[in-house]
């Protein structure tokens, strides 16, 4: 038994080399949730017997879960018993070694998958009841954290989504759709079937379709204000401004991102000053994925000075308390910041 990657737990579904025991779980709630209803339709069928089956999604407790687990196969070769988004960390002290009794104590005709569709485990901090249980199943089971894919790997997963509807895109605007609505599948999927439907089969998506259509999460719109200030192009700034403002994103959290870049901007020149190199930064601050952004930043940045980006994050600082401390119309706050940001690029070119 062991931890395996998604390809190795497909090839396992695939040869039937069923465990009695799963831990499903990870940043891609897709997978997660396409290889549990895999691993069950393989185990059980298309359509489980009910004796033999017991989903468990919401609303159950460690008895349940115990009953389900010891009861006899009837016309059928498994018990499977499912159990989703289970936070083991929440469990009282009894609960949880009472659920780690019942798990070494399984029947062996049963089945237990322990998947979680849509809890989040934090990867720095997993909590002392998930470390056991995840150790436990390494030992006696099969694991498998569904990571996010790579900017490479989803690009490529793009095209291939859209060659299965019929319509083209290029990887360069597949990596376009990627960096306006990030790493999450089930985000990147809704936008393209709505290009899809757009643009009709047959026809190519365009970056134009993607502009015009697209539902870009704030991060990404906050990137492309920040390559309009660097760029010391106000026209953009301030058409980005407009379509945030018009989503009714408050002025005070598009400050808060701009902080969040700019420090991005900083880390960069202070890394390039000292000869640090670029993974070792991602890895300190735990970009992960991200770390392309570091990469676009360098080329970013080079021709503004380290004392324009120190005035600049100074400035942000100083309007960012202004928000809190006085009654401002806070959309010319953030406007004449944006101004203000620019005239700095300027002073450090």
């Amino acid at each position: 038994m062991s931890e395996v990657n998604r390809k190795e737990l497909k090839k396992q579904i695939s040869n039937k080399e069923f465990s009695k025991l799963y831990l499903i779980y990870g940043d891609e709630k897709m997978y997660v949730k396409i290889d549990t209803q895999a691993l069950i339709t393989k185990l059980m069928g298309k359509e489980p017997p009910e004796f033999n089956y017991h989903d468990f999604t919401e609303d159950y407790t460690v008895d349940d879960i115990a009953l389900a687990v010891q009861v006899v196969p009837f016309l059928s070769e498994y018990n499977c018993v499912k159990v989703s988004d289970l936070d083991v960390n929440s469990l009282k002290k009894g609960e949880f070694e009472q659920l780690m009794a019942v798990l070494e104590n399984m029947p062996e005709s049963s089945v237990v998958i322990i998947t979680l569709p849509t809890l989040t485990i934090d990867s720095k901090k997993p909590g002392e009841n998930f470390k056991k249980l995840l150790a436990y199943v390494k030992k006696n089971g099969t694991v498998c954290n569904m990571a996010q894919e790579t900017d490479i790997s989803l690009a490529r997963q793009i095209v291939k989504w859209a060659d299965s509807r019929g319509v083209k895109i290029e990887q360069a605007d597949a990596y376009k759709l990627q960096e306006y609505v990030g790493f999450d599948l089930n985000a990147i999927k809704n936008e393209l079937d709505k290009l899809c439907n757009y643009i009709g089969e047959g026809d190519i998506i365009t970056s134009q379709h993607i502009e015009m259509l697209t539902t870009k999460r704030l991060e990404a719109s906050i990137f492309h204000l920040s390559d309009a200030i660097v760029e010391c192009n106000s026209t953009k700034a301030f058409e980005i401004i407009d379509v945030l403002i018009y989503q009714k994103l408050e002025p005070i959290r598009i400050v808060n991102q701009l902080a969040i870049s700019y420090t991005d901007f900083y880390r960069v020149r202070v890394a390039d000053e000292c000869g640090i190199p670029l993974s070792e930064i991602s890895t300190a601050f735990g970009y992960g994925k991200r770390e392309f952004v570091l990469k676009k930043i360098q080329r970013q940045i080079k021709n503004i000075s380290t004392n324009s980006l120190r005035d600049s994050l100074n400035e942000i600082t100083r309007v960012s308390g202004k928000f809190h401390s006085q009654s401002v119309n806070s959309r010319v706050l953030l406007e004449t910041l944006v101004a203000k940001l620019i005239m700095l690029v300027k002073k450090g070119e």
